[in-house]
């Protein structure tokens, strides 16, 4: 592994940033604490994605191409380029544009370019988008992310290579190999013990909210002096998600996809709620021996964390207030926004007959169910 031997203190645009305050060595055991606490949350929230996937129903659209909805696999498609394509290139812009130290705009760089998470799901379901397709693109974009994660860092982190250590690329693909595990155990939890499952999702869901908000305050508690950092880091943190969003929304929104509103704003929430526990647990596995760096690698998403909450609030708060303005409050089974899709009849006819697919198979399952 190749190190230069200049410090992280420069920036990606050659000039020097303002002093700051100097950041505190983390306690070994805290760092060590934290590197199981950010695993376990992982592994959970990796688990209760993988109970809300049906391997029957995906077995069932394997064996009869002719069920596939091919406007949704157009969605996932489309959430593919907003989270490996421009996601990434906004963290990088973000990070030149703001003058980031290295390490700085190394984690934001790690951020932008994670798949999204069971927060992104969590938010589609409360802001009634399209749930198969959020948990379909989180479950793509962390298989693809193996590939796409460290191809976008290699391309971009180029900028900070004469300041840093090069990424250790094999360490993140297997930490990412790692977490795709509980996704398998859960589907096949998922087929086997459903009632588990539902339990399981339940708690995972639990999990991943209280992780994200427990990573915040440890992160207080191992280096409180994050808090004291540049103004320009702030900012940064507060934009990575609502321009994410705004363009995954705009994107899908191209009048020739023609994607029903409950799509869109399933791609919106994917690209712009990045999956921060999966990068702190990154940032923490593949940096470990590099204690020196990850106070300042951990600056950016440990802001990015609270404001990813707040943020994911505050919209499914104004989401569900315009339900209430429009009176689309009363059926919580419908998407909202369906019937203003940009084609009517033929999205409409596509979203139909896609609802006619499933309840279809439901209704071969009791037949089956009964002639047994």
């Amino acid at each position: 592994m190749m190190t230069q031997n200049t410090t992280a203190e420069g920036n990606v645009s050659g000039a020097t940033p303002p002093p700051g305050p100097r950041m505190v060595p983390p306690n070994p055991q805290l760092i060590e604490a934290f590197n199981w606490f950010n695993v376990a949350v992982v592994t959970a929230i990796m688990l209760a994605m993988g109970c809300t996937l049906k391997l029957r129903e995906l077995i069932r659209v394997l064996k009869q191409p002719s069920q596939i909805d091919r406007r949704f696999f157009v969605g996932v498609a489309i959430g593919f380029l907003c989270q490996f394509i421009v996601l990434p290139l906004v963290g990088f812009g973000l990070a030149h544009a703001l003058q980031y130290s290295s390490m700085t705009a190394m984690g934001a760089l790690v951020v932008s370019c994670c798949p999204g998470g069971t927060t992104s799901n969590l938010l589609t379901f409360w802001n009634r988008g399209d749930v198969a397709l959020s948990v379909t693109m989180t479950t793509v974009s962390t298989v693809l992310a193996m590939g796409m994660m460290p191809l976008n860092l290699w391309l971009y982190s180029r900028s900070w290579t004469q300041d840093v250590a090069v990424v250790p690329y094999k360490e993140i693909v297997v930490t990412l190999a790692m977490i795709l595990i509980p996704v398998t155990v859960g589907m096949l939890i998922k087929y086997w013990f459903e009632k588990l499952a539902k339990v399981i999702v339940m708690i995972g869901s639990v999990i991943g909210l209280l992780g994200i908000t427990t990573t915040f305050v440890l992160s207080v508690v191992i280096n409180p002096a994050m808090f004291k950092v540049s103004w320009n880091v702030w900012v940064g943190a507060l934009l990575l998600p609502i321009v994410g969003g705004v363009l995954g929304y705009g994107v899908s929104s191209a009048p020739f996809l023609r994607l029903s509103h409950p799509r869109r704003r399933a791609i919106a929430l994917e690209t712009g709620v990045q999956h921060v526990t999966l990068a702190v647990a990154i940032i923490q596995l593949t940096f470990a021996k590099k204690k020196q760096f990850l106070s300042e690698l951990l600056v950016f998403p440990m802001l990015y964390a609270p404001f990813l909450v707040v943020l994911g609030l505050a919209v499914t708060g104004i989401f569900r207030l315009w339900l209430v303005a429009t009176g689309q409050n009363k059926n919580p089974e419908t998407g909202a926004g369906d019937k203003f899709a940009d084609n009517p009849e033929n999205t409409g006819n596509l979203e139909k007959n896609g609802v006619a697919n499933i309840v279809a198979m439901e209704i071969d399952d009791e037949v089956h169910k009964n002639r047994s």
